[in-house]
């Protein structure tokens, strides 16, 4: 990958609070990372394997042009998930039918760059086996584990994470300034002044402090919880009140190793002195995986016993207690709990008789969530509805489990397993969607109405990891499945991709009488989609067999019903199939601006595989203008994502290619082409996308003759944008959704062609300045 990346690149969550101490450490992991690709921090639970590690690679990014990445994976139980979890952390997308780890490697094979994978004890053998497989084919990656046990991988660095420094009252004199030398001290004082600002180390409860610290045996996660509770105890009190219900002055304990007593002692504590209601609704939280929303709790965790009205009070309580930790992101608070604190809360759900009830609320409330996803995918809410699945997607893997493993939840399954199956088409993480729709399969009545549904999706899935046949032959049952359920939507949709089948194939006159299936049935609501897809490849179909006219006017056709229902992921396929087609009929100039449309779409979706293809058209009109250089840059940028992602063109395209090709390196030598088409492969993906968009300079304000045509409410958000407003602030203002904000947004980054917030907010002021101008 290209280096001297000014931009820094990677997912690190930001550090919400101040990091404390661990010097030494922090350069022992440096030193460690500079001679060695696989480092592992092991210690117990609490000890701060993770902040450790995220602040270590905070400070080691800059090291890495292809960034620093975090992949938590203490939700996962299973291990086919792994892979695509990781996949899914870095924004890769693969079609690949090959082992997990060795399709993932291809990705990874030139990329400089740090992978951070958490809390490993829970997947250790799958973890193992990834990694081992990764440095092995991956020469310029580096991982940064943290477990409380080792990979047992060649060529691995331990780094055993101990508690921190705490002073031993028996050796000490217990003043401030002594004490306050010791890290344990100092994020007990940090946090504690945060719980209750006035609180400060003294003469007078320095030696409490110091005990405390001490018998806590300096654990971050014991220290922490401690300190949460100086807003209404002192720290001798704290200590008093441990001993007395706990004993941690005892060390006369053999059953429990003194750190993991002390963690539970705190634990335990902190869950005695929670109200009822609080200890309530610690217990149900525990079915969240990963975090969670003010409403997903309000909706899951309510009941006669806990008033849906008293549920974010309650939670606001566990938050100053520290039990709850709080994610800021743009347009929501999200709410997680430790590990740790979660395992604690899940046993006292069981204990209470309660799992079964609290997992069926979590299905239920993300089944309800998720059935309105496809009806409203049509439309323009497309990129709201892809983020609200990346940030559910952990709560929707465990409630789809959940429903797997509850015969009477078998239906709700097929629900659940469509949606993550859909997904998996969107994102490019083919193997997950089969994995789920194949368990989900398995447990369902043949008489199902979902059946045929998983089926077409299953079907898709196959198809687009390159095996037709099988595809041909599940999407058939999936057209005789919906007939016999009386699903029109299913069979539609099914023939739709029966038609791609033979599209793909080259068989066009087939494809086509197919489609016609579809597009002869009387119209109804919930089709436009399916008529879109339609008309999009019946127009392919239609001018390979000679008739360009109309395959113009079916592609312009299914633009024009994306655009009226507001939707952008099936306009831009049509974009780049009618760009195809004006390529092929000479006319450049139509070519190359619907394929950068295209691109922008492709952009904002981050679909890798529709951006390959509109590398390779805008490849293919710089060669026939002429541009051989650029013609040859694009051709790399779409061979590596081909080659990453297993995807290809279609069979009756690749002569195009071909000729491009032949073409290029004809004109430029073999060299000069062999320079260009590397400097595309090794480019990052967004770097390809601004050359293909001449975005590598600086931007002109567009001219008052070819100014982008915004609506009325898209110019409000625009401005109000560009005032600094996130997507919550706004839609308060508008009386609208945040989601309905993000899609307007979207849409308006599209229209103008930027890719970030900051440019719109430059473009609005540079069109009032004129205003300003033209009205004087």
């Amino acid at each position: 990958m290209a280096g001297g990346r000014k931009e820094v690149v990677g997912n690190l969550p930001a550090e919400l609070t101040s990091f404390v101490g661990r010097r030494s450490e922090l350069a022992e992991i440096k030193r460690a990372l500079s001679s060695s690709r696989l480092v592992t921090l092991v210690g117990p639970g609490g000890v701060g394997k993770t902040r450790l590690a995220l602040h270590s690679a905070a400070a080691l990014r800059r090291a890495f042009p292809d960034g620093v990445w975090f992949v938590d994976v203490s939700s996962l139980r299973d291990e086919e998930l792994l892979a695509s979890t990781i996949a899914l952390a870095l924004d890769l997308q693969s079609r690949s039918t090959k082992w997990a780890p060795a399709a993932l490697s291809r990705h990874l094979a030139t990329r400089s760059m740090l992978l951070i994978l958490d809390n490993c004890e829970y997947l250790a053998y799958a973890c193992a086996v990834m990694v081992d497989t990764l440095l092995k084919r991956c020469p310029d990656l580096h991982v940064l584990v943290t477990s409380r046990q080792p990979l047992a991988v060649a060529g691995e660095r331990l780094i055993t994470v101990t508690p921190l420094s705490a002073p031993d009252p028996t050796r000490l004199q217990l003043s401030p300034v002594i004490i306050n030398q010791f890290d344990a001290v100092a994020l007990f004082s940090e946090r504690a002044q945060a719980a209750e600002p006035r609180f400060r180390i003294t003469e007078d409860n320095a030696g409490a402090v110091a005990n405390l610290c001490y018998q806590l045996d300096g654990l971050p996660l014991a220290v922490e919880l401690a300190a949460a509770r100086a807003r209404h105890f002192s720290p001798q009190q704290i200590l008093n009140r441990l001993d007395e219900n706990y004993g941690l002055l005892d060390s006369g304990s053999t059953t429990t190793a003194p750190r993991q007593r002390s963690v539970q002692g705190l634990i335990g504590w902190s869950h005695d002195l929670c109200s009822p209601a609080e200890r309530l609704l610690w217990a149900r939280l525990s079915v969240f995986a990963g975090s969670f929303s003010a409403e997903a709790a309000e909706t899951v965790c309510s009941d006669g016993d806990l008033p849906r009205d008293t549920v974010l009070a309650t939670l606001a309580g566990l938050v100053d207690k520290s039990i709850v930790l709080t994610d800021l992101d743009e347009s929501e608070v999200r709410y997680r709990m430790l590990t740790t604190i979660r395992a604690f809360g899940r046993e006292h759900l069981v204990d209470q008789g309660e799992a079964s009830a609290v997992r069926t609320r979590h299905l239920d409330y993300f089944l309800d969530a998720a059935a309105a996803l496809y009806s409203q995918w049509f439309g323009p809410d497309q990129t709201a509805i892809m983020s609200w699945m990346r940030t559910e997607r952990d709560n929707l893997r465990a409630a789809l489990d959940f429903a797997l493993t509850e015969p009477s939840h078998a239906e709700s399954s097929g629900q659940l397993a469509t949606t993550l199956g859909g997904e998996a088409l969107l994102r490019g993480v083919i193997a997950e969607g089969r994995h789920w729709i194949d368990r989900s399969l398995a447990v369902l009545e043949k008489s199902s109405p979902t059946r045929s549904t998983l089926q077409w999706v299953s079907g898709v899935l196959v198809l687009w990891q390159g095996d037709p046949d099988t595809a041909e032959a599940m999407l058939n049952d999936a057209r005789s499945t919906a007939e016999q359920l009386d699903d029109r939507h299913g069979f539609n949709m099914a023939t739709t991709h029966l038609g791609i089948c033979h599209l793909r194939r080259g068989r066009f006159r087939d494809s086509i009488e197919l489609f016609d299936q579809v597009l002869e049935l009387p119209e109804g609501p919930e089709d436009a989609m399916c008529r879109a897809i339609v008309s999009v490849r019946r127009g392919a179909s239609t001018y390979q067999l000679g008739d360009a006219e109309r395959g113009i006017a079916l592609c312009r056709e299914a633009i024009a019903i994306s655009d009226a229902h507001g939707e952008l992921w099936h306009k831009g396929e049509a974009l780049w199939e009618l760009s195809n087609i004006l390529w092929h009929e000479g006319d450049l100039e139509s070519s190359r601006a619907l394929a950068r449309e295209a691109l922008r779409i492709q952009r904002l979706f981050r679909h890798a595989v529709g951006t390959a293809h509109c590398f390779e058209i805008l490849a293919w009109i710089a060669s026939a203008d002429g541009d051989n250089a650029r013609a040859a840059r694009l051709l790399g940028a779409a061979d590596v994502l081909w080659e990453t992602t297993d995807a290809q063109l279609f069979p009756y395209l690749t002569g195009q290619k071909d000729s491009c090709v032949q073409r290029t390196r004809s004109a430029l030598g073999a060299r000069a082409y062999d320079e260009s088409h590397r400097q595309g492969a090794r480019s990052s993906t967004d770097d390809n996308v601004a050359f293909a968009l001449d975005e590598s300079v600086v931007r002109r304000q567009p001219e008052a003759d070819d100014e982008p045509q915004l609506t009325k409410r898209e110019l409000e958000i625009a401005e109000l944008v560009a005032t600094g407003a996130s997507n919550k602030d706004i839609a308060v203002r508008l009386v609208t959704s945040p989601r309905t904000i993000e899609s307007h947004v979207a849409h308006i980054l599209t229209k103008l062609g930027f890719n970030s917030r900051a440019q719109i907010a430059s473009w609005v002021a540079a069109q009032q300045a004129l205003t300003r101008r033209t009205s004087s």
